[in-house]
């Protein structure tokens, strides 16, 4: 495992998922195209106008993802992802073409989606929920709880596609993660690799202007606090003392102008009475735009107190 210690400072060989095409109907120029035809195909996808129609939009998406999953219908599962996506489980991370089996093993059944909140970030839908359902992995139970997860969709070729996904339900106690489950491509890993140092050591040594403009508004984080925002993560930093943080594995990909970097983290942290271990921990930030003008619009960390 190559590890990165930062001292100084929630995919990119991916398998491309197969797209989908919709065959153009072509008119003759003396018939006009059949109305049943011209009524059957699905309309592109849209913005809601609205803070109730993007939670409207965001619950509708999640729930149909998850009935996908449920129904182990795959290839709905994979036309859903984009081709760069990454996914961060209590094992790890995956690629759309490694998480299938990861999907298709958790035996998800009758999930409950609740507490759904969206934010619109510039293209990118950021989603955090809870979900209840009976899931086990490698034959161990995971929380029967609703336990939080976040995704990021945005619209690709008029339809609306995942782009990250994190899911904080796993066994008790939660295992030490796996190395990632594909390579990714170096030197977009590297640059991944580079701007999670700079937040992370921005919060690490307190620089909380910097920190504070790294971060995008209509952030969503989810930890194992729940559901939070980015005044949370403010006073988060302010509040608690973090050891210097360890990078290990990153994988970045980029997803239009999103660049959505994972890595197993160790940085241990202290919050009032509340210890986080300084144990390796599947990790997942999402950047948008780039330079010193990128932002964080979505965290998830999976690491909690023992």
């Amino acid at each position: 495992m190559n590890t990165t210690r930062i001292c100084t400072s929630f995919f990119l060989a991916s398998l491309i998922a197969p797209a989908l095409f919709c065959a153009p109907l072509l008119a003759q120029a003396t018939a006009p195209a059949s109305p049943a035809a011209a009524t059957s195909a699905t309309p592109a996808a849209t913005w809601p106008t609205d803070e109730a129609g993007l939670n409207a939009l965001a619950t509708k998406l999640v729930n149909g993802w998850f009935q996908q999953i449920a129904d182990k219908d795959m290839k709905g599962v994979m036309a859903a992802m984009q081709p760069n996506f990454q996914v961060v489980t209590f094992q790890g991370v995956f690629d759309p073409a490694t998480s299938m089996a990861h999907v298709s093993n958790l035996g998800t059944k009758a999930p409950a989606v609740s507490k759904v909140i969206a934010t619109r970030v510039g293209d990118a839908l950021v989603v955090t929920c809870l979900v209840k359902a009976d899931q086990e992995m490698d034959g161990k139970k995971l929380s029967s709880d609703a336990m939080p997860r976040l995704g990021v969709w945005q619209i690709v070729d008029g339809a609306w596609k995942i782009a990250a996904w994190a899911s904080l339900s796993s066994p008790s106690p939660r295992p030490a993660p796996k190395a990632p489950a594909f390579a990714g491509d170096a030197a977009m890993n590297t640059q991944g690799a580079a701007m999670l140092t700079k937040l992370l050591m921005a919060q690490h040594k307190k620089e909380l202007p910097a920190f504070d403009a790294m971060l995008a508004t209509g952030l969503q984080i989810v930890n194992f606090k729940g559901q939070l925002g980015r005044d949370d993560m403010i006073n988060g930093a302010k509040r608690a003392t973090t050891e210097m943080p360890v990078l290990a594995d990153t994988r970045a990909t980029k997803c239009g102008d999103l660049l959505v970097v994972t890595c197993n983290l160790t940085m241990g942290q202290k919050v009032a009475f509340t210890t986080i271990p300084a144990d390796p921990a599947p990790f997942l930030a999402v950047f948008q735009g780039s330079g010193d003008a990128a932002k964080v619009i979505a965290i998830a960390n999976t690491n909690k107190p023992k």
